[in-house]
């Protein structure tokens, strides 16, 4: 993104200085041809004594000519110009929507801690990646033994799912959220006989409106970790 906008504010100038060119180079022309048309007493003398075409019109006739495309030349460069400033601006936007704003997700995958009575405690990491904090940041969980959709953050709210307000997140700050997974569960996603999925959404709101993460892992049996099967961004 940053080469593309240092590679479109280039050329806009190197138009305009090619514009330039051409227009102190027309400039130039003209004030010759104007000086060639105001010919002293000798050159009437000569002139009418040839008895012949000039050849004074015949240079200042190819001079026009050339006027005019050099004309046509700057109007092109300078349309040019005007269309690169206009991709400019667009990327000078896009640039500032993208940097100037937080973004929150996961720093890590799935911690195992330690297993409390009759439950396995996880912790997972969350990081605000971007420039600007992150305030009022929610945090909506969800384990099932089939593989949840998007929707599913839509209907554990309006279910009372677990929902956490874990609070703001300055630029580069992290902060832990955990996870309680029953050993009945846990042993029967190990021995195959179940699946254990876990839906994570994070939402949080900046002054440019309210965004979010979401992400769907599931726990392998094999390896006793977490794997990310779906994430995406709002």
């Amino acid at each position: 993104m940053e080469k593309l906008g240092s590679t479109l504010r280039k050329k806009p100038y190197r138009y305009i200085l090619a514009s330039l060119f051409l227009v102190i180079f027309l400039l130039t022309m003209m004030v010759a041809i104007r000086s060639q048309e105001v010919p002293n007493e000798n050159q009437l003398t000569d002139t009418h004594s040839a008895g012949g075409p000039s050849s004074l019109t015949v240079i200042n006739e190819y001079f026009e000519i050339f006027a005019v495309l050099l004309e046509v030349g700057i109007v092109i460069l300078l349309w040019k110009t005007v269309k690169d400033f206009a991709e400019l601006a667009k990327v000078s936007k896009l640039q500032t929507e993208v940097r100037f704003r937080p973004w929150v997700g996961p720093s890590g995958g799935f911690e195992f801690l330690r297993e409390d009575n009759d439950k396995k405690q996880y912790s997972i990491a969350m990081k605000n990646f971007g420039e600007v904090p992150a305030s009022n940041v929610i945090v909506t969980s969800t384990i099932s033994d089939t593989k949840p959709d998007k929707l599913t953050f839509e209907s554990s709210k309006s279910n009372g799912g677990n929902e956490f307000h874990i609070g703001p997140l300055l630029p580069g700050m992290e902060k832990r959220y955990w996870i309680f997974i029953e050993n009945e569960r846990y042993r029967k996603t190990i021995e195959g006989t179940s699946n254990l999925f876990i839906f994570l959404y994070f939402s949080y709101v900046y002054s440019g409106g309210k965004s979010g993460y979401g992400m769907i892992s599931q726990l392998d049996n094999k390896t006793n970790n977490f794997v990310h099967r779906e994430m995406w961004i709002d």
